[in-house]
């Protein structure tokens, strides 16, 4: 099976550092910077058969706004999942509330700052299987007034601004692939406050359709262009004297035959803002998949002594 050559090791060794020494927004800024004029080039000439199919877990969506709306939640994240399944065959997309779907897609890790734990929710993405998690969150909502024309034909026109926050962790480095505020303006049928009357406290429906119908597929593109990039991590479940199993199944693409690399534990190191980060460690064996079933993996330990539950593995590529 033809699979293009990857320097998955090297590139979230960037990952990581870039976090540590800017912050984890930093990164995506950074890794788009770098991979700007190409990455969407990638996305669409490679073939299902270059890499392996990752699995992206979709945290139910957060309703910040102060406004709100029935079962907004549900309903969005569910209409954000398919959204992200129909873009690209590349990924597979878990939502909340599916049988394969662990308790971080509903409920985030947190410091007792009550900031996201990001280390904390690698470490649980890596042992049910996915390589990333989407936390998407509606955290504003506001009117603004905007002139328009020019001289003495200007006029004044209400608007509704609304404010995605889109987070995407990996799992093999705890950093964030993505981080970024999509902003949208509409002008409104009605303004949210109008003069005299209290503010109004359901969104309006001309804002729930400009979310579903503008801002995710905007938010859906920017996650597949930065994910279809980053190669595929697979994580060793267990191990029984010479056999292991992974947290990834036949879906992945693996077949019987295929020649994994395993790299060491690594280390945890601290960055800007306290945030903990996962750097790969060296290459310390190679096991190779005996049989591939949906949702398991089983594989035969090739070499290496040191070979351990929740160890990466990638696909050997030389």
């Amino acid at each position: 099976m033809g699979r293009c050559l990857r320097q998955g090791t090297i590139l979230s060794a960037i990952l990581v550092w870039i976090a540590v020494l800017t912050g984890c927004g930093t990164v995506q800024r950074s890794y788009h910077a770098v991979m700007e004029g190409g990455h969407e080039a990638l996305r669409w000439v490679k073939s299902a058969d270059d890499d392996l199919i990752k699995k992206v877990g979709v945290h139910q969506v957060n309703n910040w706004s102060g406004y709100t709306a029935p079962d907004f939640e549900t309903v969005q994240t569910r209409r954000l999942a398919e959204l992200l399944q129909a873009e690209t065959k590349d990924l597979i997309i878990i939502p909340p509330g599916t049988p394969e779907a662990p308790e971080l897609l509903t409920r985030l890790p947190r410091t007792p700052e009550n900031a996201i734990d990001n280390l904390e929710v690698a470490l649980q993405a890596r042992k049910t299987g996915l390589n990333a998690l989407v936390v998407a969150s509606l955290i504003d909502v506001r009117d603004r007034r905007q002139e328009k024309g020019l001289w003495w034909f200007k006029d004044v026109f209400d608007e509704i601004e609304m404010t995605i926050n889109v987070e995407v962790y990996d799992s093999q480095t705890a950093a964030k692939i993505l981080d970024e505020r999509f902003i949208h303006r509409i002008e409104a049928d009605m303004p949210l406050a109008m003069p005299g009357q209290p503010p109004a406290s359901a969104l309006p429906l001309q804002v729930i359709e400009e979310i579903e119908e503008k801002i995710w597929p905007d938010v859906v593109r920017r996650i597949v262009d930065e994910m279809v990039v980053i190669p595929w991590v697979g994580f060793i479940q267990t191990v029984s004297d010479a056999a292991v199993t992974l947290t990834a199944g036949a879906e992945s693409g693996l077949e019987a035959g295929d020649v994994l690399d395993v790299f060491d534990s690594g280390r945890i190191i601290e960055g800007v803002g306290g945030g903990r980060f996962l750097v790969p460690g060296a290459i310390i064996g190679e096991i190779e998949v005996a049989s591939a079933s949906p949702g398991r993996i089983e594989a035969r330990i090739l070499s290496g002594d040191r070979i351990t539950p929740g160890l990466a593995v990638t696909l050997k590529t030389d």
